[in-house]
């Protein structure tokens, strides 16, 4: 652990600074809860979940266990202010705190201040402070919709001396799928089971059906590029530009995967088009006078999904390794994705194998078939109802996670 406590010592100022920052962008984020100052709090099940994308996933997981367990005291953790936002908003009958970074200190302090059992940690968070007292004061420890690309697990097998023991801290690995669950044993996981990804189980919130953002769209075609990383923005703006001169009136929907790339994408977007909007600052009804609409808002990315005539996955043009297709799967949306995606392989390429996605190797083949796809509507509707077809039939998984955990 003696390498884990010098890169930590290293990277300490940056922390700082980090943690500063979300002091002065959000006036609700909690410093002190970040450094480990936590008020005293019970709760029979602690979830862990990095920020909002696993504040979502874990939805459908927590009203199964809610509907089991209706007046268990539940403590969420996030790392980030727009995950605490999200939890206010999706499980408003849940304690938060701020997970303390990972200084031993730091955590100790916290835990001092927690009286709970079990701890869930959403994916792949292992911090080893954390991990480690967690252990020493009795919590059991299980990942769930534990994955690992075979990149990050080479990574893993490189520092063995600090990712052997590691692997051996959580009581159980929950796994998303079967190579998954070989990377995490062939690392030294005590037990590793597959139970599938719980992201299958989202289901579609009542608020995106009722409102169905669709059917207020007037423009005769739009396309929504959900959870965009800088590099992307550029290659999907100017593919659009290639698709207004085919359809002059074509919006594209492009949705930056963290907030503060709002303002720098919008600025991006007004250099390469004259009519660009925010969308919160213009009503859904007005989108239609623009090319480019900004998604600049958090926990609506099923909503702009479901605007879509055509979803793009981000992250998944540039090596970060891609987002989860299963959204825009569950809408029935005809779906896009780049070449790279690692994060969520096995699920992509079973999809792929459905037909309900189709890959784009480059900029060059993403325009190609984004300009076909604007003028074949059942093609389109074809590839979505494979695609919702493929996310029903895997759905499950939080009814298996649910039978492995010991509650009691």
């Amino acid at each position: 652990m003696w390498l884990y406590r010098l890169l930590l010592w290293v990277a300490t100022p940056l922390i700082l600074v980090k943690v500063q920052r979300f002091k002065k962008d959000y006036a609700h984020y909690r410093a002190k809860e970040a450094l480990g100052v936590w008020p005293s709090v019970k709760a029979d099940l602690w979830i862990h979940c990095a920020s909002v994308g696993e504040v979502l996933a874990v939805r459908p997981l927590v009203e199964q266990w809610r509907a089991k367990y209706p007046n268990r005291p539940l403590l969420i953790t996030t790392m980030t202010p727009t995950g605490a936002e999200q939890v206010a908003k999706t499980f408003p009958f849940a304690e938060h705190r701020y997970l303390p970074m990972d200084w031993r200190c730091s955590v100790r302090r916290a835990l001092k201040r927690l009286e709970c059992r079990h701890l869930l940690i959403v994916e792949t968070e292992l911090w080893p402070n954390l991990l480690r007292q967690a252990k020493r004061k009795g919590i059991k420890v299980d990942i769930v919709n534990a994955r690992m690309s075979e990149r990050s697990f080479r990574r893993y097998e490189k520092f063995s001396m600090v990712s052997r023991p590691l692997m051996q801290l959580p009581d159980t690995f929950l796994a998303h799928a079967q190579a998954d669950a070989d990377r995490f044993a062939a690392l030294g996981a005590k037990q590793v089971i597959v139970t599938g990804s719980i992201k299958f189980d989202l289901t579609v919130p009542e608020a995106v059906v009722a409102d169905n953002w669709q059917t207020q769209m007037t423009s005769p075609f739009v396309w929504v590029a959900g959870s965009t990383h800088q590099g992307e923005d550029e290659i999907l703006l100017t593919v659009h530009r290639q698709l207004v001169e085919k359809i002059p009136g074509a919006l594209l929907v492009l949705v930056p995967r963290h907030p503060e790339r709002f303002a720098a994408t919008f600025e991006l977007a007004k250099s390469m088009f004259d009519k660009v909007a925010l969308r919160s600052g213009v009503e859904l009804s007005q989108w239609a006078d623009f090319n480019v609409v900004i998604g600049d808002t958090m926990g609506e990315l099923m909503h702009y999904y479901q605007a879509a005539d055509l979803a793009f996955v981000g992250g998944s043009l540039i090596r970060r390794g891609g987002h989860n297709p299963i959204e825009p799967a569950l809408l029935g949306k005809a779906t896009l994705v780049g070449p790279h995606t690692f994060n969520f392989a096995e699920i992509t390429e079973q999809l792929l194998r459905a037909n309900g996605a189709i890959r784009c190797q480059d900029e060059a083949q993403l325009a190609e078939v984004v300009l076909s796809l604007s003028g074949k509507a059942s093609q389109r509707h074809r590839l979505g109802q494979a695609a919702m077809r493929f996310a029903q039939q895997n759905q499950g998984a939080v009814t298996r996670v649910l039978s492995e955990i010991d509650f009691r």
